[in-house]
């Protein structure tokens, strides 16, 4: 398979359309419950890990500064909107150093800001992508699988672990709730049952 043959591979528009539903998901954040959210995240940001494994590898570059498109305005609309619907499970302790080989320390990150440092990459990426210039499509699957791998892939997969923990433990929440709802109503029947007998 040549270049341009990799650049524009059904797998490779596969990958570009999973990243613009992702950015335009985070946009438009749903009227639902945070459960769905939290359902929602974890199944695209899997397909998005596992497509960033098989992109095409892109070694040479046509430019060394590739065209942003997201702004600090767009990203800060983005960053209010993700923190204000998952508010008190934003902050979380994380042990993730990338700065430093095999130093661990704990720090307080931030969910949404994750998640908005993932939407203003995956953006960035298809939007670049979608001018549909070789150079740009070239540029733009480079500099996307560089960011991954030296800076958001890991904060992806971060994420993904405090999602999964947030998901379960509501679920696990809504669980036991239904559980007491249903001894409580037993030991009214209990109760009344008893009353009766009396």
């Amino acid at each position: 398979m040549n270049k341009i043959e990799e650049l524009i591979a059904p797998q490779t528009k596969k990958i570009v359309l999973s990243c613009r539903k992702y950015f335009e998901y985070v946009e438009v954040l749903p009227d639902k419950q945070i459960e769905h959210f939290w359902s929602v995240q974890l199944k695209m940001l899997s397909d998005i890990y596992r497509g960033m494994l098989v992109l095409p590898e892109i070694e040479t570059r046509y430019s060394s500064d590739v065209d942003k498109f997201v702004t600090e305005k767009a990203y800060n609309k983005v960053l209010a909107g993700l923190t204000a619907y998952i508010g008190a499970l934003d902050k979380f302790p994380d042990f993730t150093d990338m700065n430093t080989a095999g130093v661990m320390k704990a720090t307080e990150a931030s969910l949404s800001e994750m998640l908005t440092d993932i939407y203003q990459e995956l953006k960035d990426f298809v939007l670049l992508y979608e001018t549909e210039t070789l150079e740009n499509m070239n540029d733009a699957i480079a500099e996307c699988e560089d960011s991954f791998g030296r800076y958001w892939g890991v904060k992806l997969l971060s994420a993904l672990r405090i999602i999964h923990v947030n998901l379960y433990q509501q679920r696990y929440a809504v669980s036991k709730k239904s559980d007491d709802l249903e001894i409580n109503i037993e030991e009214v029947i209990g109760d009344y049952n008893g009353e009766e007998e009396e």
